[in-house]
């Protein structure tokens, strides 16, 4: 008799409420709004946090992840994006979901369908949740509360239907107190970071938020076609394959723009080092043939699948991307960009860009998620590093520890990896940086060599370089710090944290207009920044006095960051300079609220040109602060 299937998950209960009155009032409508949902928010997001979508009712899913923080981070995200979608919906056709989270032992039977008492508690809390909020039992709540630092609302202990035990209950929506906002606490900036060396704080998660407002530079910064050489990585880095781009313009003699594409991303992928990508003779083969992508991943030896389409109609051209696990056949990622044709190669190098840009970020996750569930008896270098980067965004201390470790055993079994040194350097520079140690300039000088070393095993290491500036840029060498960024950017201009680094750089050098260029271009491919390159973004912004504009970003900014007093005092500034004396003391309590001990006189003095620091320090005293 077959051993039953059991393991630990967290499970994701949620329905849509007043669905048969939904579709009673407008069946089709609703069907396609519900769908359109389903591709625009809810995929994306259980894609982005490892969910597993077990099945659906038509009104409702059942989702099931391996952390119960990715569970509940993805349940806010979703949650707090169908809030801000609904806000402009008739009452009568807004979709809202109610979700229960539950964590237990589930049993999977042959068709992957889950079951169990897990399953059950947590369709029963689904059942008696707030509209448009969660609940979750108190397993559940003990895992996150120290995780996630949001005031969940203790509901009580709670009678569940056909479940023989009272279950205490936590509810969450919203507009309560914290909101997703506060899903994890910043890393605090650079540049006030001896002021602070002491206080804990946790790195930004990583979600799906696009930039929508930020303005439209079509003459972004072009990559070129040519592919970084070979680097001494670990032979476990994940393979991905570039398919032709398929021309559904109707026009074969567009076929030159869709096959350039198709070059320009192979080429760009190719720059990111933890990356093993087809070359194009591999791929073309294959253009105009309907494969499976199982057998496309046989065929070509990859865990990846890129395929896309471009439709172009006089002045316009709409390109899809998608990229596909080979193996399970699942998508993981897909997006659609709409370009003017002002300057159709231009316009190509721009999308080659961002769909590398995004490609490397999203894929990066994927192998992350991947590492993770893997034992340790079968890790090679490349997922050490992995599951060492996953410690970092923790940005605790102990974290910080066994990351290292991580890199240093990747270092053991693969003593060239350029990488695990230089994601061993970041690190160092974090313990720097955070005051986890008795001696910082230690630290920083450790971070140092083993960057130096990251770039003796391989001079084209983008990381190498990139670690080296940002040990620099910590250190308030902005000249040393420009000389490696530019490096790192040269190599892959697609790299967003060597764009967001540059960006910061060029801040505090006062060179605004080319600062606020780099962050733009950096969000549009990582959509969901840390709080310090927003921040740096803002500054810039209001400097420029485009006070509109900073408003706007750190509007925003806090709500992802609600607890951070530098965006709050950014934003005391701006009102205080938009002549709105109430909203500027409102933000102006609010840091006091959050950072007792802030000094007015600490923010933004890295600036080289001491007339920037004097207007940010004026709007600051306009807005209350002394």
């Amino acid at each position: 008799m077959a051993r039953e299937q059991r393991r630990l998950a967290a499970i994701v209960a949620a329905d849509v409420v007043g669905y048969s009155r939904m579709m009673g009032f407008d069946e089709s409508g609703t069907l396609q709004a519900l769908k359109a949902v389903r591709r625009n928010v809810v995929d994306p997001a259980m894609s982005e946090h490892g969910g597993r979508i077990v099945k659906t009712t038509g009104d409702g899913l059942l989702v099931e992840f391996a952390s119960v923080v990715d569970a509940v981070r993805c349940t806010m995200e979703v949650q707090t994006a169908m809030a801000r979608r609904n806000a402009d919906e008739p009452e009568e056709r807004r979709i809202v979901f109610r979700v229960g989270i539950n964590e237990g032992d589930i049993i999977i039977d042959d068709d992957n369908d889950i079951f169990g008492d897990g399953v059950n508690v947590a369709a029963r809390l689904q059942e008696i949740a707030p509209p448009g909020g969660l609940c979750m039992s108190s397993r559940v709540h003990d895992e996150v509360r120290t995780r996630l630092a949001v005031p969940f609302q203790d509901a009580g202990e709670r009678s569940l239907k056909n479940i023989a035990r009272p279950v205490r209950v936590y509810q969450w929506t919203p507009g309560s107190a914290g909101g997703v906002s506060a899903v994890a606490k910043p890393a605090w900036p650079r540049w006030v970071a001896s002021a602070i060396a002491a206080a804990a704080v946790l790195a930004a998660a990583i979600g799906w938020w696009w930039f929508s407002w930020l303005p439209d530079h079509s003459q972004a910064p072009k990559v070129t076609a040519s592919a970084a050489g070979a680097a001494p990585f670990s032979s476990s880095r994940p393979g991905i394959a570039v398919l032709p781009f398929i021309n559904l313009s109707g026009d074969p003699s567009q076929d030159y723009f869709s096959d350039g594409l198709t070059e320009d991303v192979i080429a760009a992928l190719g720059r990111f080092g933890s990356l093993t990508v087809m070359a194009r003779n591999a791929v073309f083969p294959f253009k105009g043939k309907n494969v499976k992508p199982a057998e496309l991943g046989r065929e070509l030896g990859v865990q990846y699948i890129v395929d896309g389409s471009v439709r172009r109609a006089g002045a316009h051209v709409r390109i899809s991307v998608q990229l596909t696990d080979a193996s399970a056949g699942k998508l993981l990622w897909s997006q659609q960009y709409d370009q003017e044709l002002k300057d159709v190669f231009a316009v190509q190098d721009e999308v080659t860009r961002q769909v590398a840009g995004a490609l490397a970020i999203n894929l990066t996750q994927v192998e992350q998620r991947r590492a993770l569930s893997k034992p340790p008896e079968s890790l090679g270098a490349y997922d050490l590093v992995l599951r060492g980067r996953e410690r970092l965004l923790r940005f605790t201390r102990s974290a910080n520890r066994e990351a290292r470790q991580l890199f240093e055993q990747a270092v053991e079994l693969d003593p060239k990896y350029a990488d695990a040194y230089a994601w061993n350097a970041r690190a160092y520079m974090d313990v720097a940086e955070a005051g986890w140690t008795e001696d910082p300039n230690a630290a920083a000088e450790r971070a140092l060599q083993l960057g130096r070393t990251a770039v003796l095993l391989d001079p084209d290491s983008v990381l190498g370089h990139r670690v080296i500036g940002l040990v620099h840029l910590a250190r308030g060498e902005f000249d040393r710090a420009s000389a490696e960024i530019d490096r790192a950017l040269a190599l892959n201009p697609s790299d967003s944290v060597g764009l967001m680094a540059q960006a910061e750089i060029l801040l505090w050098l006062g060179r605004l207009d080319e600062s606020i260029e780099a962050s733009e271009t950096a969000f549009r491919f990582d959509p969901l920044p840390p709080v310090t390159p927003l921040l740096n973004l803002g500054l810039a912004y209001y400097e420029r006095r485009r006070n509109a504009d900073t408003l706007r970003l750190m509007t925003r900014a806090s709500e992802r960051f609600l607890d951070n007093p530098f965006v709050h005092a950014l934003l005391a500034a701006t009102y205080a300079r938009l002549d709105r004396p109430q909203d500027a003391a409102r933000e102006r309590d609010t840091v006091r609220r959050f950072s007792p001990f802030f000094q007015p006189t600490a923010f933004g003095s890295r600036f080289r040109d001491p007339a920037y620091h004097a207007y940010l320090f004026d709007g600051l005293v306009k807005a209350g602060f002394d």
